[in-house]
């Protein structure tokens, strides 16, 4: 008859992992250096002289796996991380080339030692990851863990991506696990221990459970360790499982195990095999504009516009915009000295390619040189002088989805992050009424389209223009804005994002008043709600522009490269996640009129 030990009986008769450690190198050179699990199990048992009630005692939560081969497994784990053995195809061992073969020689505490002192602990180990990488790495673990026991159970098992069947968990058992014999749905919860209170999370997490069936079997994991008294707080209908339950029943052989010996290196190792990494799943793109379709469909959506939607009207995106600025400075600075024309191009060429500080550093070096309205007459200039085309196929995008039909109209509102009125010039052309809302003194209006320029409103027709603009442009301009929590502009974002689906296009999304924002209003436990397309960036031309280093590829190596822009799609991915970002991926900008089309299609 096979029993389970009661935890006294087991820690007194079962022999700790470390203390199989030389058993097993013993019964490897037992069987001529090359063998099986089970061969090795086997003939390490013998070795120990365990008697047959504690070999045949399951561990904890197995039907069928013994308490010492659990062990063992473990054992040859940290044996392959010392350096001492290795399975050349899965469930053969043999000594790797580096051992002697001296096993008198083996301190089994030393390689534990070992292992642990060059990987850290499991909770060491996650502090040296980003918060989205923590979270990442352990969802990581959590599922191959959860869909390999359910293998080993023969019962099915899947990972819920974007299916709106089963919003809100990340995981499915359709027949149980475990004694659970019905179907079992899964949520993986990452708990930061540093800003969260395992017991808070937990209680928000069993008020989101006795929202759902009570006929239905739950199940919660999470990382941290859980207490009885915070597993009192869920129905019996709900299981919780910490790390601790999840070492119980991981399998040391699985590739997924690394994760509690060198999580960092696990982590990249799945980023760097994962087909998902460089291309979104299609599914979850579908899933993201389904639900931007809904909030059109609930005139919920309200569209936040970045420089990159009037850069193909002829408008210079930012960068370009304050190098144009310099250099206007510079012509009216130098005014009247006697530089040649050979001097005065170098001085265009020296402006162009200045790199002093940030470019809100720039602005501000600018803006100091000019009275007030001579540097809006500078801006203006940059902006329009060359001409501009409000027949874009975006901008005929947005101003379609902007149009009311039958008294109704998708988008809400819109937030424009930019100083330039194409779009206002492009609804004209299309006869949409819109109203322009750039001040504290501007009010909404109910009968038209607003369109808040929080950053300031610069029109190209001067008479269209207001007394003072209220540019958002330097260093100086971002400093009162950030200070100022409750100004009109400040207000106006936090209000949409708290209330509304916002749509973000062409934004870098690198303003940090914009992210503060965002972690401002995002509420804790909220799924991401907002959305942002994204320009799938190169590191290779990342790293070009930021060192000028045209040879980076063949320095690096394509395959390197390859790697770090996987991680680095990943990373980036999570971190919008974070601040309630939903990232839509696009290889070119062609693609999202084409998006915007269908949406009122």
């Amino acid at each position: 008859m096979v029993n389970q030990l009661s935890e006294k009986e087991e820690n007194m008769a079962v022999p700790g992992f470390q203390k199989t450690m030389i058993p097993i190198l013993m019964a490897l050179q037992e069987k001529g250096g090359k063998a099986s699990i089970e061969e090795l199990d086997e003939e390490a048992i013998k070795i120990m002289e365990l008697p047959k009630e504690v070999t045949q005692a399951l561990h904890k939560g197995s039907n069928s796996k013994s308490e010492i081969s659990y062990r063992m497994a473990w054992a040859r784990s940290y044996l392959k991380k010392y350096g001492l053995i290795e399975n050349e195809s899965r469930g053969i061992w043999s000594f790797a080339e580096k051992f002697d073969g001296n096993i008198d020689a083996i301190d089994a505490d030393e390689v534990v030692r070992s292992v642990r002192d060059k990987n850290g602990t499991y909770e060491e180990a996650m502090q040296t990851f980003t918060k989205p990488e923590s979270a990442l790495a352990f969802e990581n673990m959590v599922v191959f863990l959860l869909l390999d026991l359910a293998g080993r159970e023969g019962k099915s098992a899947f990972h819920v991506v974007f299916d709106q069947g089963y919003e809100g968990f990340d995981m499915v058992f359709p027949e149980g696990l475990e004694e659970v014999k019905e179907e079992i749905r899964c949520v993986i919860k990452f708990i930061n221990p540093e800003k969260q209170s395992v017991s808070v999370v937990c209680g928000e997490m069993a008020l989101k459970f006795n929202e759902c069936s009570q006929d239905a079997r739950y199940l919660l994991v999470v990382n941290t360790a859980v207490p009885k008294d915070v597993r009192g707080k869920f129905g019996s209908n709900v299981m919780v499982w910490d790390k601790g339950d999840l070492e119980e029943r991981a399998d040391p052989e699985a590739s997924y195990a690394q994760y509690f010996i060198n999580p960092k290196q696990a982590f990249i190792e799945d980023i760097i095999v994962s087909d998902n990494a460089c291309g979104q799943n299609s599914k979850e793109r579908d899933w993201y504009i389904k639900q931007i379709k809904d909030a059109f469909t609930k005139e919920d959506l309200v569209l936040c516009l970045g420089a990159g939607v009037s850069k193909d009207g002829g408008i210079p995106l930012w960068e370009v915009l304050i190098k144009k600025l310099h250099i206007y400075m510079l012509n009216q600075l130098t005014k009247g000295t006697e530089l040649n024309i050979e001097e005065q191009k170098m001085v265009r060429e020296l402006a162009l390619n200045n790199k002093m500080g940030s470019p809100l550093m720039q602005m501000r070096y600018i803006k100091a040189a000019f009275q007030d309205e001579d540097y809006y007459r500078l801006v203006h200039a940059a902006l329009y002088e060359q001409g501009v085309n409000t027949d874009t196929e975006l901008l005929n995008a947005i101003a379609r989805i902007s149009t009311p039909q039958r008294q109704y109209c998708g988008v809400k509102n819109i937030i424009s992050y930019n100083f330039d009125d194409l779009l206002e010039r492009k609804l004209e052309q299309k006869d949409i009424r819109y109203h322009v809302i750039s001040c504290d003194d501007d009010r909404q209006m109910a009968d038209k389209l607003n369109i808040y320029h929080v950053h300031g409103y610069l029109p190209s027709e001067h008479e269209k223009r207001t007394k003072n603009p209220n540019l958002i442009f330097s260093e100086e301009d971002y400093h009162r804005v950030y200070r100022d929590s409750y100004s009109w502009s400040n207000l106006v974002q936090l209000s949409a994002l708290r209330e509304n689906t916002c749509l973000f296009i062409g934004s870098s999304l690198t303003d940090p008043n914009l992210r503060r924002l965002l972690d401002a209003s995002s509420r804790k436990g909220e799924e991401a709600r907002h959305f942002a397309f994204l320009k799938r960036g190169e590191i290779k031309n990342e790293i070009e522009n930021n060192t000028g280093d045209k040879n980076v590829k063949r320095k690096a190596g394509k395959g390197v490269l390859e790697i770090y822009q996987k991680i680095d799609d990943n990373i980036r991915t999570a971190y919008y996640r974070e601040l309630g970002l939903n990232i839509i991926w696009i290889d070119k900008y062609e693609e999202i009129p084409d998006i915007l089309n269908d949406l009122s299609g």
